[in-house]
């Protein structure tokens, strides 16, 4: 008689700027995608109680000295620290290979395992990747190396252990559409066909906006596996964060903390509490207007190339959505317009009013869309 393994699904999305979490026990989680040498933390750290600085954790990896803080609220010991901060952006096969890749991944899964009170789980692991890389076996095949099999994380001088016994790999894209087609209600899984009926029979483009890049893919219908890939484009959310920094002269970290959070007013505010705040309000609508060209030009140069065949061709696409932790920084009505009086994209595309949308929770659409595709797959707990 086989054994049967009790298992548990999480899911991840690990992005430039963000890794996103999700878990039946923790909910979604999202941290920045940062790391900060406990040699330069604050001396008042007294673990990761609730009590005292929750969802800020000291890790490392087992029978390695360097430890590092990690969480969802790292961003609150502010920019005196931000400095130290290391991170993984990157792009194709050297992002993955960086240690730093490895140990935020691994210390993702920490932090949901030791939020589960569960003695060394075994899990299956939902991830996406960018179109390009997911097509890349190369890419597969090292995270899966990097991923599967038993770990021992020290979080808080204390091993969690987790055995990694499988890593499904998606798309990228496929997560913002699942997240809008199935609704995931923590105990059954059905479909949501008013949400179906958005993305069947037509013909559209997707992008996603994240820290580091634009994804941009074609897909027919739901017939999820047929996507036309795009070129990548490196002009995510960092190029907005840098601009934003050269004319405030402030650090990009800084600018990043900036964004974050406005103040009751809606007001950027740099030191709000301290002796001499700093208003980069001006500053930062000048940059989201600029950004908003950029991503204008992206949907031009991506979508409608400018040659006859391809405009020809271009004409078939019925709608383009947009996803993504940079979304939320780009002005809608600006590109709606700007869109409108482009010459490079037909008045055929525009013709319906309803060209563009911006999906919902685009933040965590990726993430939220793994953890379905999961229960649908019956990975996890959700094994029939």
């Amino acid at each position: 008689m086989a054994i049967t393994v009790k298992k548990t699904l999480i899911s991840i999305d690990l992005g430039n700027k963000q890794v996103k979490l999700e878990s039946r026990a923790t909910g979604v989680k999202v941290a920045p995608s940062v790391l900060l040498d406990t040699r330069y933390a604050p001396d008042f750290y007294l673990g990761g109680k609730p009590e005292n600085t929750p969802s800020i954790y000291r890790l490392r990896l087992d029978k390695e000295e360097k430890s590092f803080h990690f969480g969802e609220t790292i961003n609150s010991w502010g920019k005196a620290y931000a400095g130290h901060w290391e991170t993984s952006i990157g792009f194709g096969m050297k992002r993955y290979t960086k240690q730093i890749f490895k140990e935020l991944f691994l210390f993702s899964v920490a932090r949901v395992v030791k939020e589960m009170n569960t003695n060394h789980p075994v899990l299956d692991i939902v991830t996406g990747l960018p179109t390009g890389d997911y097509k890349d076996p190369k890419v597969i095949d090292y995270i899966r190396k990097i991923a599967k099999g038993f770990h021992t994380i020290y979080v808080d001088d204390k091993p969690v252990n987790f055995d990694i016994a499988s890593i499904t790999f998606y798309p990228q894209y496929l997560g913002s559409i699942a997240n809008n087609c199935f609704q995931w209600n923590g105990e059954k899984y059905h479909h949501l066909t008013q949400n179906l009926s958005k993305f069947s029979g037509i013909r559209y483009g997707f992008m996603d906006i994240g820290g580091g890049t634009i994804l941009s893919d074609v897909v027919e219908g739901l017939n999820f596996n047929l996507s036309e890939t795009k070129t990548t484009s490196r002009n995510g959310v960092h190029r907005l964060l840098g601009q934003v920094a050269k004319e405030a002269s402030i650090s990009q970290v800084e600018a990043e903390l900036a964004l974050w959070h406005t103040n009751e007013q809606g007001r950027y505010i740099i030191g709000e509490k301290t002796a001499a705040p700093k208003d980069i309000t001006d500053i930062v609508l000048r940059a989201k207007k600029a950004y908003t060209e950029v991503v204008l030009h992206e949907i031009e140069t991506q979508f409608f190339q400018i040659d006859l065949d391809d405009r020809l061709s271009s004409v078939r696409l019925n709608k383009i959505f947009i996803t993504g932790g940079g979304a939320y920084l780009i002005d809608v009505d600006q590109l709606i317009e700007g869109i409108e009086n482009s010459y490079n994209i037909p008045e055929e595309f525009t013709a319906s009013g309803d060209f563009i949308e911006l999906l919902n929770n685009s933040t965590t659409a990726n993430v939220e869309g793994y953890f379905k595709l999961g229960v649908a797959a019956h990975l996890g707990e959700f094994v029939e």
